[in-house]
């Protein structure tokens, strides 16, 4: 869904592709989200196992077709006798059979073709197709879904290192402030509570710091799962975001920028129908759905089947070697054989009443969901644009809070400003890095969000 978010004075790239900028170890190639989602598709359990249920249905359908082929029998016995065969004598008493034989061998061999079922084969068949399709389309949505799970963890790497770098310079900023009103204060130009208080304010960012690292190892464990990795592994990877322009850039600051960025989201109804509409013929579950109501339908025909004549074709050869028999070699048949179950008290009716009952039900499920699809297209699109609206207010914020800061600071050291206000302007400062870059993240992944809603990431 390229095109989707628009990209704002080059920020955010276009997707999926990511700038060579990495994230971790310089000058090490770096992994961008394309292989990500080439090993993750390639390793993850979960879609393997999907796959394996693919493989399954399509087995099944095998197996359907195959009803239709003749089928080959064989009974073999072998008998032994504890007491005499008696014959009926010349008198009609019994006597015992000549040529006393205490066991005898009775094997047979039929081949069974058929030729009429009632359309049973024929919609097991169509059932085992539908279910097949229903589980290729089930392989889709879970392919579609673990690219975003693994593109929302990338970023979450991304978004949590650039968290551990905004810390880290914070702790750095208020190093250097806590310095300054030392050396003040050993002047007898500051107070000590300026001192305390700077202290302070240094110790809590590096709280935040020691924080942020841990939110960064919690999300590279959390991206390493989904692809099979060890939780602990640490890879360069490609950033989606090239770095903020410099507080020297001279960005606009105007308040009319911040006027007009804060006004409402005004939605594009034409565009956001046109992809509801694509979402309708694109998402794989809608289309799960249906290949599950027709697997339905089709069972329910296989069921009132039964309740029709079936017919085959049974072709037999029997070989004994019992000597008390009339006859004692092979023996050929050939039979049409009727099997037809004239009545079952209803069972079948009302079992193929039931199954059509549940098919509907998948295809009421379908109609709910297309009505929930068209309401993640449109909430998608929405935060979409609102993370589009926030670059830019959030660019102007630290360009002006980098200024307030250094101005800040210089009125301190001139002694025409509190340190108070250096720790306000630094909060500050903290605070439009935060708000810029979790913008800049959250257009990426409203993005991925707006693509996996219309069904094609």
């Amino acid at each position: 869904m390229r095109g989707h978010c628009r990209n704002h004075a080059g920020l955010v790239v276009a997707l999926p592709f990511a700038l060579s900028l990495a994230a971790a170890v310089p000058g090490a190639r770096a992994e961008d989200l394309e292989e990500a989602w080439a090993i993750a598709l390639d390793a993850n359990p979960q879609l393997r196992a999907s796959r394996q249920t693919t493989t399954a249905a399509g087995l099944d359908l095998a197996s359907s077709r195959s009803e239709r082929l003749p089928q080959i029998q064989t009974l073999n016995l072998e008998s032994f006798l504890t007491n005499p065969i008696s014959v009926p004598g010349p008198s009609g008493q019994p006597q015992p059979a000549r040529r006393g034989q205490e066991a005898f061998t009775i094997s047979g061999v039929a081949a069974i073709l058929p030729l009429y079922t009632g359309g049973r084969i024929r919609n097991t068949i169509e059932g085992n197709r539908a279910q097949l399709g229903a589980a290729r389309a089930d392989e889709v949505a879970e392919v579609l879904d673990l690219k975003l799970d693994v593109a929302r963890a990338y970023v979450d790497v991304l978004r949590a290192d650039r968290g551990v770098a905004v810390a880290r310079s914070s702790v750095t900023s208020l190093t250097a402030q806590a310095r300054d009103v030392s050396n003040l204060v050993r002047q007898g130009l500051g107070i000590r509570n300026d001192l305390l208080a700077a202290q302070v304010a240094r110790a809590n960012a590096q709280q935040r710091e020691i924080q942020s690292r841990n939110r960064l190892s919690i999300a590279w464990a959390a991206y390493n799962r989904y692809l099979c990795r060890p939780m602990e592994t640490v890879v360069p990877l490609a950033d989606l975001v090239q770095e903020p322009p410099s507080p020297a850039g001279g960005e606009p600051t105007s308040d009319a920028l911040s006027m007009e960025d804060s006004g409402p989201i005004v939605p594009d109804e034409a565009q956001i129908r046109a992809l509801g509409d694509r979402a309708l013929v694109s998402r794989p579950e809608l289309a799960s759905l249906s290949e599950q109501a027709r697997a339905q339908q089709a069972q329910a025909a296989t069921e009132r089947a039964k309740t029709r004549p079936q017919v085959s074709f049974v072709v037999a050869n029997i070989y004994q070697n019992a000597r008390f028999l009339p006859t004692e070699a092979d023996t050929g048949a050939a039979a049409f054989v009727l099997n037809w179950t004239l009545f079952d008290g209803g069972r079948a009716r009302r079992h193929s009443a039931a199954i059509e009952h549940r098919g509907a039900a998948q295809l009421s499920r379908r109609d709910d969901l297309a009505s929930a699809i068209r309401l993640q297209v449109r909430s998608a699109w929405l935060t979409c644009r609102e993370s589009e609206r926030r670059i830019p207010v959030a660019r102007a914020a630290i360009v002006q809070a980098e200024e307030n800061l250094r101005v800040a600071r210089g009125r301190y050291l001139q002694q025409r400003g509190t340190n108070t206000e250096v720790l306000d302007a630094e909060a500050a400062r903290v605070q439009s890095y935060d708000n810029y870059f979790n913008a800049l993240y959250d257009a990426i992944v409203a993005s991925f969000e707006l693509r996996r809603a219309v069904g094609d990431i």
